[in-house]
């Protein structure tokens, strides 16, 4: 029995290592109410981080790549701000089923963009090509199911 309760735990243990080996765990924290808050990130490797914060209440995190892909985090006191404008007459947002809103699309050089908005938080990422696409949308995916 120990045996077998091992085995299972080394097969969890590798597998668990192979699903997040090009990824880094990261957090994204910002000040709400006077209070900080603290999701964690899966964030793909290979990037240059920058944090900003403003006095108009902007917190934004971002990871550039080679190439110029761009993901970021942000949280907005003013929700009418746009760290990536969307033509809304070209682009029907989908509704994330947490609440809010997904942004997606391709622009003239066929990069992707994508942005989850979720009440005053901004997740996303612009110009990933095709090759990066899934690994951007899963950084984007478990940010925006994080309990906030």
């Amino acid at each position: 029995m120990q045996f077998r309760f091992l085995f299972l735990w080394l097969i969890f243990l590798f597998s668990s290592c192979f699903l997040v080996k090009d990824y880094k765990q990261k957090q994204f924290t910002y000040t709400t109410d006077g209070r900080a808050v603290h999701l964690p990130m899966v964030v793909p490797k290979g990037y240059v981080k920058e944090e900003k914060k403003d006095t108009a209440g902007i917190t934004l995190q971002s990871f550039t790549y080679p190439g110029g892909a761009l993901l970021y985090a942000a949280y907005l006191t003013d929700t009418t701000f746009e760290i990536q404008p969307f033509d809304t007459a070209l682009h029907q947002p989908q509704i994330h089923r947490l609440g809010g809103w997904v942004y997606k699309g391709q622009n003239e050089d066929d990069l992707f963009y994508r942005e989850i908005r979720q009440g005053h938080l901004r997740f996303g990422y612009r110009l990933v090509p095709q090759s990066k696409e899934l690994a951007f949308d899963s950084a984007t995916n478990y940010l925006s199911l994080q309990k906030k």
